[in-house]
């Protein structure tokens, strides 16, 4: 259905079977099961499903904890860490895309961000062979492939690790901008909660370390644009890419692409839900916070380079070798070279016309000027975006 999803068409779809919290750590799945309230019937089927996954888990959940939890957590990681930060929709997959394909990151595959607890050793095979059966070719709101070994970003993991996350807002859209504030900025999070996420996230990292051996690690997640001081409290060397897109482009993908995400994971009803609303609301406190973040931290040139989907886009391998040659990453010629090929392997990309009400158009003209005025775009909307 592409764009033509719509907030009614996606509640009267049928659910997948498969949902995240079926690879979620026990207690926080049962603190979702039982305690949240206003469930949809819609989602029963895939309730059920999640239940019976979490108790063929549990055994293999304490099987990975005693035999690989010495080795995990005597990790060292000889390299810093690189983020890939930035807005969704802004073209930070497409960049992860790229660059994991250089052979000396490690990164975060699908199968392990949906079960972070238990992917390790061969039992994962048969995991592995139950998640494939149930994933569609793409995301449903773009083209971008979801395979187990396709890079994923963190947050589905962090979200299974513990009840903050930014994923609540999708699986719990009764309270979208409550799950948001959370996840983004811990508001109405007391210091222990905020210390057992950083404790899970740091967890998650060298599980990942563990697993790719030698390999400098590659993390890509929207959310942790406004946790750099967090990740660098944990790792002072790390190093971030920002990304940006044309607001207009943002501002309109962001907004179409809930129906299918909300099809796919709440366990709430979402036909309410302040789309336009919600977007320029979130666009607006991240990307502000970021920059407030930007000129407080003050991080040298090697720890923090911006860049743009037009630019990527327009010259990937050009652009790429900036990043690289700016945060001082090694095998550069090896790297571009791996890129170029999988580059040469993609179809060509047709870009989504999008089409938004002109009292929208007023309010991200309005609301968000300052971005528009921080990273130069024009004001008015590209040839992919219709006011009518």
């Amino acid at each position: 259905m592409g764009e033509k999803w719509t907030l009614k068409t996606a509640a009267t779809q049928k659910a997948p079977g498969l949902h995240p919290f079926a690879g979620a750590r026990l207690r926080v799945f049962l603190r979702h099961a039982l305690f949240t309230p206003g469930l949809d019937p819609r989602t029963r089927y895939q309730r059920l499903i999640a239940w019976i996954g979490q108790f063929l888990r549990l055994p293999l959940v304490a099987i990975e904890k005693v035999k690989y939890a010495g080795a995990i957590n005597r990790q060292t990681m000889e390299k810093p860490p690189v983020f890939l930060i930035g807005h969704w929709r802004s073209g930070t997959t497409h960049l992860h895309n790229l660059m994991s394909r250089d052979p000396q990151f490690g990164y975060l595959k699908f199968s392990e961000t949906a079960m972070p607890q238990d992917m390790l050793g061969p039992k994962v095979r048969i995991a592995r062979k139950l998640i494939d059966r149930a994933l569609p070719e793409d995301r449903g709101f773009d083209k971008v492939r979801l395979t187990l070994d396709e890079p994923q970003e963190e947050e589905m993991a962090l979200g299974n690790l513990n009840p903050i996350g930014y994923y609540g807002v999708y699986y719990f859209p009764s309270k979208m901008e409550e799950q948001r504030d959370r996840a983004l900025f811990f508001d109405g999070c007391d210091s222990a909660e905020v210390e057992r996420f950083r404790r899970n996230y740091k967890n998650l990292i060298r599980k990942v370390n563990y697993v790719k051996q030698g390999r400098q690690l590659l993390f890509k997640n929207p959310p942790s644009t406004t946790r750099m001081e967090m990740i660098l409290q944990m790792y002072p060397d790390a190093k971030f890419v920002h990304m940006v897109r044309n607001p207009w482009e943002v501002y309109c993908s962001t907004r179409s692409h809930f129906p299918r995400v909300f099809n796919a994971f709440a366990w709430q009803d979402f036909q309410h839900a302040d789309l336009p609303g919600y977007t320029l609301e979130t666009y607006e406190k991240l990307m502000r916070r970021y920059l407030e973040d930007r000129d407080r931290l003050q991080l040298p040139a090697n720890q923090l380079v911006e860049t743009t989907y037009e630019a990527v886009t327009a010259d990937p391998l050009g652009e790429i070798g900036r990043i690289y040659d700016t945060l001082g990453l090694d095998s550069k010629a090896i790297g571009l070279t791996h890129i170029g090929e999988y580059l040469g392997g993609l179809d060509g990309y047709k870009r989504n016309v999008h089409t938004i009400d002109s009292s929208e158009a007023e309010q991200v003209k309005e609301r968000w000027k300052f971005s528009f005025d921080a990273w130069g775009y024009d004001f008015p909307p590209p040839s992919s975006v219709e006011i009518k």
